[in-house]
């Protein structure tokens, strides 16, 4: 028997059109809350004096005339000016929210506030302010981490922080330091010395500590630096020793145990030259337990991207440094899938990743490193993000990141195309979050809308429910819960308050929280073939059918939020079908948004029952 083949870890010393009735849904709920603004108003200095832009001024007026650009022009130079014209719409927008907005630089910001003041068609005249991000860490070295900045890791914080989401580190170890929650760092196990031990999976050199920080380092602690996917666990897998290397056979088979125990993502900043079938089989393995294999491409600086990264089904990660390009010693190839910040010294010292790590001596330290291994994390911690807003099948992860790419740079090596550097492009974890919350949520909500829509249609035309009846704010309200519209909202940062980030998942997917992903753990899988069905609404569709009477439609009280249950869960579990966001252990792909799809259309039918009178 060969020798197995030795593996050395990779381091170096970037939607679908709303559709009409939702939009003009969403215009009527803007113009309900838009009749409470108060008339003509003007601000001063009420923010602290550090927010205030010196010199501009926003100002909205009723109406759009010469008039007002004059006046504007007499107080200062005109640097916006957008109207409202008529159109399709215009029936939808109040008039209270005016139609012409203008941003002025003034000279003399307290005279041109003192004019304004005294017009009529003056709906609000205010200092412009400045605007950040709605979470940016308190680490005393997060200022030094360009690398998560570039990720897109702070927009991505304010609706998701990986909340018990399992990453498995495959690398030397992971030594417990200060700045990695104890409580989110697993029992591993040493696949060297085939112990699974407490503290057999430590480190003893420092690679995997420093990669596991990039994922999941403790963050907004107020010391140290900060992690992708700060609420995720980490699962240690020891397969390379304390010289750095390691073997396919211990590598395949700590792939299969982490997609065994639970693990969503799987990292490997680790590599080697040659084909391996033991490692393809087990990353094949993994993604049908319902694991995403993130692996570093490799440190050659030429073409021909490593094992077990060039396998099929592995997720393949390039480096890039701080301007976004390639970094010199990355290695590129067509079986990549995207690239991410990994560091590039050439341009500093500082221009490589910082993460907390183990040093020589044992004793906790900072180091800055650079590598397709440290590109990797970023990768894995972003995918982590999105496992933990409710995306459960690596195929859909893997696309979300993919499909959300930043735009790559132009290729200035003739010989070799962008694809083949940067794969689908620069890593963007926000983008990837918002697609999974905000935009899933508007299609999904979208599609329980029309679904409503035309049952209560058919159920006119049928007689079954009078034309003068019309479902209540109760029906419309479940229907957008039911379907995780609230979800909408997860970019405006509510992900955190503690408790209150299970808003940004749709309801199926909530039990993963506490469960664990479908395939963790049998009540995990029994949790989502069960949220994932018709079997809730089914349940309340019986219970409002019987608090129908005999004259009157159920589309109030219980009715009404039997129906709206129904109709949202058929939105959410058509678009997910669609999308195949949901692993369902046991089933393909194809037969997991057959199953999606068949319970869609059972929710509507349910629905639509509900619509009609009893004789």
């Amino acid at each position: 028997m060969s020798d197995p083949q030795r593996t050395v870890p990779m381091l170096m010393r970037r939607s679908t059109h709303l559709p009409s009735v939702l939009f003009a849904a969403l215009l009527g709920a803007a113009s309900l809350s838009a009749c409470t603004l108060p008339s003509p108003r003007v601000e001063g200095s009420s923010v602290n004096e550090a927010e205030l832009i010196p010199g501009l001024i926003d100002v909205e007026l009723r109406g759009v005339s010469a008039e007002h650009l004059t006046l504007a022009k007499s107080l200062g130079e005109v640097l916006e000016d957008d109207a409202v014209e008529d159109g399709p719409l215009a029936a939808f927008l109040p008039r209270t929210m005016g139609e012409e907005f203008l941003e002025l630089r003034t000279s003399n910001t307290a005279h041109a506030l003192s004019v304004l003041s005294a017009r009529s068609d003056v709906l609000y005249a205010e200092p412009e302010v400045r605007v950040h991000a709605l979470f940016v860490p308190d680490d005393a070295l997060y200022p030094k981490q360009w690398h998560l900045k570039a990720a897109g890791a702070e927009s991505a914080w304010d609706a998701a922080r990986g909340a018990n989401v399992t990453v498995a580190v495959l690398d030397t170890g992971v030594a417990q330091l200060d700045d990695l929650d104890p409580a989110r760092l697993l029992p591993g196990f040493n696949f060297i010395a085939h112990s699974g031990e407490v503290g057999a999976a430590s480190d003893d050199h420092f690679h995997g500590t420093h990669v596991a920080g990039t994922i999941a380092e403790s963050t907004n602690n107020g010391r140290g630096g900060a992690g992708m996917a700060p609420l995720a666990k980490i699962l240690p897998l020891k397969v390379l020793s304390a010289e750095g290397s390691g073997t396919s056979a211990n590598i395949a088979e700590a792939i299969r145990y982490a997609a065994d125990h639970g693990a969503q993502v799987i990292n490997l900043s680790l590599g080697g030259g040659a084909p391996s079938k033991a490692m393809e089989f087990a990353v094949a393995y993994a993604q049908r337990r319902g694991a995403l294999v993130v692996a570093a491409a490799g440190n050659t600086g030429l073409r021909g991207v490593s094992f077990p990264a060039a396998c099929p089904e592995a997720f393949a990660v390039s480096a890039v440094g701080p301007t976004g390009l390639l970094a010199p010693y990355s290695t590129f190839g067509s079986e990549l899938s995207l690239a991410a910040p990994g560091g590039d010294k050439t341009l500093g010292e500082e221009q490589a990743v910082l993460q907390q790590t183990r040093e020589d001596s044992g004793q906790p330290g900072y180091r800055f490193l650079q590598g397709t291994s440290m590109a990797t994390p970023h990768v894995s911690g972003a995918a982590a993000l999105v496992a933990s807003v409710g995306v459960s099948s690596p195929q859909a992860i893997a696309r979300l990141l993919r499909d959300t790419a930043g735009a790559a740079p132009r290729s200035t090596d003739g010989g070799v195309s962008s694809a083949d550097q940067y794969g689908a492009g620069l890593l963007d974890a926000g983008a990837a979050v918002r697609r999974a919350t905000t935009w899933w949520g508007l299609e999904r909500f979208g599609l329980g809308i029309v679904g409503a829509i035309l049952a209560l249609g058919h159920a006119r035309r049928m007689h079954q429910l009078r034309s003068n009846q019309a479902p209540s704010t109760v029906f419309w309200a479940a229907l957008g819960v039911a379907s995780g519209a609230i979800a909408i909202a997860a970019p405006l940062g509510y992900a955190r308050l503690p408790g209150v980030d299970l808003l940004a998942l749709a309801p199926a997917a909530m039990p993963m929280r506490w469960l664990g992903a479908p395939g963790a753990s049998l009540s995990a899988t029994l949790a989502a073939y069960l949220g994932w069905s018709a079997l809730g609404p089914l349940l309340l569709g019986a219970i409002g059918r019987l608090a129908a009477t005999a004259e009157r439609a159920p589309i109030t009280g219980v009715g009404a939020l039997a129906g709206g249950v129904a109709f949202g869960q058929a939105g959410l579990l058509l678009q997910t079908a669609a999308v195949g966001a949901v692993h369902l252990p046991g089933l393909p792909p194809i037969a997991a948004a057959v199953w999606l799809g068949l319970n869609a259309f059972v929710c509507w039918m349910i629905g639509r029952a509900l619509l009609a009178r009893r004789a």
